[in-house]
């Protein structure tokens, strides 16, 4: 069963990564948006894409125990074929330390058929594992599954914040890509977080699920819902994500006193 490590801090499993992200923008606190798309990093951030791996395994494997070491490759990353239909975000913080990536989740896309499918193609891991749910048949190709959701800082009100970002990056993106319903499969105590944050409905009972080692829930997010909702929160950076795309934006500002000390 997953475990918290409270031993493991957040600021041990924050990679610092070499990048030069904030060069043209040497002020601002973060930078967000698209990280990699079917498991390619967009060019420029392939240093970031392979430090978002760092904090997968750190998080999901030393500080959660919600991967085993044997689920890793031997690169050491928990890299697996879903990420090859995924769109993959950050959230990068401009830090004394260097360039932090404090936040990362994923857009599984179910997609069309490839070869060697059947003619549905392939599941998405919540119909997989919760197939109770989906008795009706398959997902269309456009169904989208939010999966690896990280957000990590030493100050929980930063770390909420980061949050918040990483859905707005990806209801921009299924609402700039005409990407259609959307799923996830989470534990039972992030689910009553998640309802302070997102419209979501539980589509099935809590089970315990060996890959994940954990008991958890299947739920289906409400995208036009939760959209609205986090653009009320984050004002209009949700339409300025739509408008930047694939550029990442920038938010926030480094403190005065690093700012004058540059």
């Amino acid at each position: 069963m997953s475990h918290v490590d409270q031993t493991v801090t957040n600021d041990a499993v924050i990679p610092v990564v070499s990048s030069t992200v904030f060069d043209s923008s040497p002020n601002s606190r973060l930078a967000l948006g698209v990280l990699a798309i079917d498991g390619v990093a967009v060019p420029g951030l392939e240093a970031e894409y392979l430090a978002h791996f760092h904090l997968r395994r750190r998080v999901y494997v030393d500080q959660t125990g919600q991967l085993s070491e044997k689920d890793l490759l031997p690169d050491g990353t928990d890299r697996d074929a879903d990420d090859s239909r995924s769109i993959t975000f950050c959230v990068l913080e401009n830090h004394p330390d260097g360039i932090r990536v404090v936040g990362v989740s994923r857009l599984i896309v179910r997609g069309e058929p490839r070869p060697g499918d059947s003619l549905h193609g392939t599941p998405l891991p919540v119909e997989e594992f919760c197939r109770d749910a989906f008795a009706d048949g398959p997902l269309p190709w456009n169904a989208v599954e939010v999966s690896r959701v990280i957000a990590r800082h030493q100050k929980a009100a930063v770390q909420d914040t980061i949050q918040w970002y990483l859905f707005a990056l990806m209801l921009a993106y299924v609402t700039n890509h005409g990407l259609g319903r959307a799923f996830a499969i989470i534990e039972p105590w992030l689910e009553r977080r998640l309802r302070s944050i997102i419209t979501i409905d539980r589509i099935g009972d809590v089970r315990f699920i060996e890959h994940y080692l954990d008991y958890n829930v299947p739920i289906e997010i409400d995208v036009a819902s939760s959209t609205a909702t986090v653009t009320g929160r984050t004002s209009d950076l949700v339409e300025h994500l739509l408008e930047s795309e694939p550029s990442l934006v920038f938010v926030g500002r480094i403190p005065s006193a690093r700012t004058s000390a540059a």
